[in-house]
């Protein structure tokens, strides 16, 4: 029997990352279901990293879920389409959205700081947890990349951390996000689930689409997707969150953040936020193929 590799996830990689990833994730149940039988699977061959995509994320994404059939079935499953991608996004933003959050706030009630109940017996919380801030986004961020096979991460113009610089598309979402913001344009509602298990209904802006990077042989096509992170008010404020308490104007900051801060990233651009203002961006790219010329099953934008 063929021994193969999917694209996404697998059992070593299902005690590391969150369920609402796994339930939405469709690579794996797209062959098995395609073929009539459970493939075997071999991890190995999908954790690049972020450099370039494998022969079998290449294969799934330009000819589907029939290319790993390792024993002649009846199949007739298509490569993912722009509506499932965007799915894919969607979920795996949410599930990166949801990580960081629930550590963030388990680094919060670590430091002894913050009862059970989520209320705060020290007002010095912020600045004393801060530290931990710059060593949970980069390695949750960096999981999900090598995990999904996508690049995962936050981008912003005001940075505090540079590898959070966005390259020129995710700069001009950013533009097209903060001129909607200002005109007040619809937004698109998204569910996120609380460290509680209560849900946060967040509404925010996103574009995707289709595109290329490169030019002659070293062209790849990728699927591009972001969306909006919007500052809420402040923590005694519906929907009661502290982003405020580490990135609003000084009258909103946590007692000692801003000297925290500064020991840390001595060039933050990241504070002065106030109520509504577009912070950054969650930001996906998926790897469609490995040269333009490839054979591709996918409509563009």
């Amino acid at each position: 029997m063929k021994k193969i590799a999917l694209l996404f996830f697998s059992m070593i990689i299902s005690v590391t990352l969150p369920m609402s990833v796994l339930a939405q994730s469709k690579a794996l149940a797209d062959v098995n279901e395609s073929c009539g039988y459970e493939v075997f699977t071999d991890c190995s061959g999908c954790h690049y990293g972020v450099v370039s995509p494998t022969w079998e994320q290449t294969t799934y994404l330009t000819e589907g879920a029939c290319a790993f059939c390792p024993e002649v079935a009846s199949c007739s499953s298509a490569p993912p389409t722009e509506t499932e991608l965007l799915a894919d996004a969607r979920s795996t933003t949410n599930a990166y959205f949801e990580t960081l959050f629930r550590n963030f706030m388990m680094a919060m009630k670590g430091t002894g700081m913050m009862n059970p109940d989520g209320s705060i017996n020290n007002p010095n919380i912020f600045a004393e947890v801060f530290p931990r801030c710059p060593e949970l986004a980069p390695v949750i961020a960096s999981d999900f990349s090598r995990q999904t096979g996508y690049l995962v991460r936050r981008v912003t113009e005001r940075t505090r951390n540079a590898r959070n610089t966005p390259d020129a598309w995710e700069l001009e979402q950013l533009n097209k996000f903060a001129d909607m913001a200002v005109n007040g344009d619809a937004r698109t509602q998204f569910n996120i689930t609380k460290p509680d298990g209560s849900i946060l209904p967040t509404k925010e802006f996103e574009s995707f689409d289709v595109v290329t990077e490169g030019k002659g042989k070293d062209a790849m096509s990728y699927f591009r997707y972001m969306r909006s992170i919007t500052m809420p008010g402040m923590p005694n404020e519906p929907p009661n969150l502290p982003c405020l308490k580490c990135h609003g104007t000084l009258d909103q900051l946590g007692p000692g953040v801003a000297e925290a801060v500064q020991a840390e990233y001595p060039h933050d651009l990241s504070m002065g936020y106030k109520k509504g203002d577009i912070r950054g961006a969650w930001t996906i790219k998926i790897p469609l193929d490995i040269k333009i010329g490839s054979r591709m099953h996918m409509n563009g934008r």
